[in-house]
């Protein structure tokens, strides 16, 4: 069975790369360019993961991971930036974030993580 996972980033081609790449490692990934889109398919299903960039245009990841992790608390998250920060890792990790990457991101770096994350 395949896991479900979201995808949240106002970057058309990272969502395109991201939906085929973990398609193949036997994800079910659903996609969302902002954080209305995402809290729609929230509404609709349960999912064991989600990426989150951490810009996205004019929202924060960092509180949509918030809402995310209010709404589904046993879903794992994991943060993605350009922009990675000290204060913006620690906000992530209070806010629920399972792991946190910095764009590029590089894909065996995050298929490890996802393994890494599963056994927590």
């Amino acid at each position: 069975m395949a896991i479900p996972i979201l995808v949240v980033d106002d970057e058309p081609n990272f969502l395109e790369l991201m939906k085929t790449a973990l398609g193949k490692r036997g994800f079910d990934v659903n996609t969302a360019s902002n954080g209305a889109e995402a809290l729609k398919l929230l509404e609709q299903e349960l999912f064991d993961f989600a990426l989150l960039d951490l810009k996205l245009g004019p929202a924060d990841g960092i509180d949509l991971l918030a809402e995310i992790k209010r709404r589904q608390p046993r879903i794992r998250a994991i943060m993605v930036t350009a922009y990675p920060t000290d204060e913006s890792r620690a906000a992530a990790h209070n806010r629920g974030a399972a792991a946190y990457l910095s764009k590029p991101v590089d894909l065996s770096d995050l298929f490890q993580t996802f393994k890494s994350v599963l056994t927590q």
